[in-house]
């Protein structure tokens, strides 16, 4: 199978498949339930007629933290990082249309919809204030939110979750992707496990990484939930932000990375590789400047925190940083 994966800025992981039968998908659904023992509860809530989110509810007591995923991502992504709250906070994630255990209609990927998903789930749930917190590509839901619904908001923080839609980060040409996984790789979900750890240089709870891919019987890895269409949809759906509409306290965790910048899986690459890498990696450590710099600047009450030289998944690599600024920010009134 292959692993083209947009890496950084994106966390697509697996984007290829097809819709499966239903028996494949109950062997998925019993290997999902192998996988995850965290301690939180599973709900699905209806956003619109015949469309379903996957809901996560880690428990704690205060106000609500709703955790929103990368692109390929699921809420379990954050299995371990939710319980860093739930003294404070009652925290929940949400599963994107489209990924896990959420519906996948053919439609509804476009950035209005998807921040009126969000909102409607907290409907659902009869809450109606909440702090949120975005990784990666759910930054243009928080930019859309903070605008169009501020009442809704206490407070937002961005993971790593720069304006995608602005900047011209689409037409970006993009490092390649990590080496295609081996047959080894692919016989049990430890070993691909194991595979992207080495390759991306971070390592997902299990539970996410069970929620992304489909096993045969025997447990081998033979696809992914989520065609590669949806990702897709969601990138041609995506827009500038209205930094100068949001009113909400907001916090940014960057990245910041040079053109020295390499991730683990650089090394695996042959030389023709490797150069494409080292070039187009300049133009993007000059977006990633830029796109700091209208935050700090356009975005009313910041603050910014940047990390140098890191990990894309800065709440799973640099986890105390992260959760130790948050709190700082989250618990400051």
């Amino acid at each position: 199978m292959g692993k083209s994966k947009v890496w950084l800025l994106i966390a697509v992981g697996i984007v290829w498949a097809s819709l499966v039968a239903w028996p494949i998908l109950g062997r998925y659904f019993c290997n999902v339930c192998r996988c995850d023992t965290s301690g939180h509860k599973v709900s699905f809530v209806t956003v619109e007629p015949g469309v379903q989110l996957e809901v996560l509810d880690w428990g704690g007591t205060g106000e609500t933290l709703v955790l929103l995923t990368g692109v390929g991502d699921n809420a379990h992504v954050f299995d371990q990082f939710a319980y860093q709250f739930t003294d404070r906070f009652h925290v929940i994630g949400i599963t994107r249309r489209g990924f896990g255990r959420s519906s996948q209609p053919a439609h509804g990927y476009d950035l209005d919809t998807r921040a009126r998903d969000d909102i409607t789930v907290l409907d659902k749930l009869n809450i109606r204030e909440a702090v949120f917190v975005g990784h990666s590509v759910s930054g243009t839901e928080l930019n859309k939110i903070g605008a169009v619904y501020p009442d809704r908001v206490r407070k937002l923080v961005y993971l790593d979750a720069l304006d995608l839609g602005s900047g011209g980060w689409t037409s970006l040409p993009q490092p390649p992707p990590p080496p295609e996984d081996t047959p080894a790789d692919l016989e049990s979900v430890q070993r691909f496990a194991a595979a992207s750890a080495r390759f991306d240089g971070y390592r997902k709870p299990l539970a996410a990484i069970c929620n992304m891919i489909r096993t045969d019987p025997s447990g081998r890895v033979v696809g992914a939930v989520t065609p590669p269409e949806i990702s897709s949809k969601i990138y041609a759906g995506l827009q500038p932000a209205d930094y100068d509409r949001i009113q909400a306290p907001a916090l940014g965790i960057f990245n910041v990375i040079t053109p020295q910048y390499r991730l683990p899986y650089y090394w695996y690459l042959d030389p023709a590789k490797q150069e494409e890498f080292n070039r187009n990696i300049e133009s993007l450590a000059k977006w990633i400047e830029g796109a700091i710099q209208r935050f700090r600047s356009d975005v009313k009450n910041s603050r910014v925190i940047e990390l140098h030289d890191t990990n894309h998944y800065v709440f799973i690599v640099d986890e105390a940083l992260v959760v130790r600024e948050m709190r700082k920010f989250l618990l400051d009134e």
